[in-house]
């Protein structure tokens, strides 16, 4: 029998794995960060993303 993975917390479809590597100064900032808010790591990355390309998409 297959292992099921975790489901997924919100409805919407995540679908594509990336992976990042981060230095340990950014990582612990990242780790406040979600201990901080109570929010995911994966979730904090996502919305800053979005944040990031939002802006640049806005300064073209």
């Amino acid at each position: 029998m297959k292992k099921m993975g975790r489901p997924l917390k919100s409805t919407t479809n995540l679908s594509h794995g990336v992976k990042v590597r981060l230095d340990d100064e950014t990582f612990a900032r990242l780790c406040q960060y979600c201990d901080n808010t109570g929010k995911e790591r994966a979730t904090v990355l996502r919305e800053g993303l979005l944040k990031y390309l939002d802006e640049k998409e806005h300064d073209k």
